[in-house]
């Protein structure tokens, strides 16, 4: 009885806290967060900010914890928030710190985010550290930063434009901040001391590096060293520049798959070919492509649905995103079909609008149950068909995800798939939508919504870990009661 529980106790308490490996993190599924714009301390269902973008509007460590059901639910497994540092007055975002020391006092105290990162371990969600090590604030007195408040903990005033170099991109500022000399021993040092001395003492699962192109890569290498666990970094090109991209998976473990982001919005908005040539010509360019970030949508960028302005896009660019190779991350209100322009009106205020009864919501939340049960991130990916309309793949031999970009029908039969024939395949998304393979062809129709095929000869793969649980609960009762 004492192992039963125990097991039991292990399944319903996913309390798993300290550092994990890239390899730890790939079954994971980030939800990305504006701290200041996602959730209030108590009741936020008649705040509304989208006036006053530009400032704080009220979201704090606590409206988040108060929210993980919401998160939960759907079925992430990893929380990114906004960096938490003290920063400059109406710096909401978090990217302009004045004291690596101290927490963020519009968000909350320490001990609410210690408090934040806990409940989030209790529902087995890893949190997300957003490291910014490249600059101080902007238009401020630097002796009045802490700790880089001497001129020599900087380089010489230049600013990095569109074309620079990539020595001007190391040493020069962004947005007029101050940059870091991390040639400076002190500047090193302290960096690295705060980072060990921040995961130990929050319990972040894993890192997420700002402005990477901006930072020597050889501080890179040091960084990811002390952190000891996951770290992903993004590099912002306005291209898809895939080599210098990929050049930075050297020194962290994943990056952020910008070429990825410009083909998935590219393909929903034109042709899903792109999808292809991304599959054929620029994913083998990295070194493991399992281990970066992939996403449509992020808090620097417009709104997908502002760019490609049909609800069943979004749903089938997140069924694209579940089931590819890399871990997913979705940024806030995608599953509330938030549809604003570049920042910061793609930072729109979340307050009362955590609507579990979205079709978008409920997708996800199915879209997840199916991704963890089958465990596709364990499988190959294997592109199968693709036109201007229609794009498919598979993971494995039993997953088989199809995606459109168009709400017209079209039907057409796949030839080139790991099925046999005779094979019966449902869709999970949908009841009462199964195919059978004949004549070596899988025959799909789609209607705008998207496909996720699985062979429908494994009754055992619908016990689900959540199965599992609600028998084990059962068993319990019996033996008390």
């Amino acid at each position: 009885i004492l192992f039963f529980l125990f097991t039991l106790f292990a399944l319903l308490n996913l309390s798993f806290c300290g550092r994990h490996s890239k390899d730890e993190w790939k079954s994971r599924v980030v939800y990305q967060v504006v701290t200041d714009r996602f959730a209030k301390d108590g009741d936020d269902s008649k705040s509304d900010c989208n006036v006053t973008l530009n400032t704080y509007c009220g979201g704090t460590f606590k409206g988040i914890q108060e929210s993980l059901d919401y998160i939960k639910g759907m079925g992430f497994t990893g929380l990114w928030i906004s960096p938490p540092l003290k920063n400059k007055e109406n710096s909401f975002h978090g990217y302009h710190n004045i004291d690596l020391y101290s927490v963020n006092e519009h968000f909350g105290t320490s001990d609410d985010l210690k408090n934040l990162i806990e409940e989030c371990h209790k529902k087995d969600i890893w949190v997300i550290l957003d490291a910014v090590p490249n600059h101080m604030a902007g238009d401020l007195d630097i002796s009045t930063f802490k700790p880089f408040n001497k001129t020599e903990h900087y380089h010489e005033a230049c600013d990095v434009d569109e074309y620079s170099t990539q020595e001007e991109r190391e040493n020069c500022r962004i947005y007029g901040m101050p940059d870091l000399n991390h040639e400076n021993s002190y500047v090193n040092e302290t960096l690295l001391n705060w980072l060990d001395e921040t995961l130990n003492k929050y319990g972040f699962d894993g890192i997420r590096y700002a402005d990477v192109e901006n930072v020597p890569k050889w501080f890179w290498s040091n960084f990811s060293k002390v952190a000891n666990e996951y770290t992903f970094g993004i590099i912002s090109t306005d291209n898809d520049d895939v080599e210098y991209v990929a050049e930075y998976q050297k020194y962290m473990d994943g990056v952020g798959d910008y070429p990825l982001f410009y083909t998935i919005r590219n393909s929903f908005s034109g042709s899903m070919r792109n999808l292809s040539d991304y599959y054929k010509n620029i994913r083998p360019k990295y070194t493991n492509p399992k281990y970066n970030t992939i996403f449509f949508g992020n808090h620097d960028d417009s709104r997908f649905l502002n760019e490609c302005n049909h609800k069943n896009a979004l749903r089938n660019a997140l069924i694209f995103t579940f089931f590819y190779e890399g871990i997913p991350i979705i940024y806030y209100g995608d599953e509330q079909y938030f549809s604003g322009a570049r920042d910061p009106e793609c930072r729109e205020a979340m307050y009362g609008k955590h609507d579990t009864s979205s079709d978008a919501y409920k997708l996800i939340k199915k879209a997840l149950d199916i991704r963890n049960d089958e465990k596709v991130y364990d499988q190959d990916l294997n592109e199968v068909y693709a036109d201007d309309n229609l794009y498919s793949y598979s993971r494995g031999n039993k997953t088989l995800v199809v995606v459109t970009n168009t709400e017209k029908t079209i039907e057409k039969d796949f030839t080139e798939h790991q099925f046999k024939e005779g094979t019966k395949l449902c869709n999970e998304l949908k009841d009462d939508d199964c195919v059978t393979v004949k004549d070596g062809k899988i025959p799909v129709k789609m209607e705008g919504e998207p496909k996720v095929f699985i062979p429908d000869d494994d009754d055992f793969r619908r016990f689900t870990k959540s199965s599992w649980i609600s028998i084990s609960f059962i068993l319990l009762l019996n033996l008390f009661f």
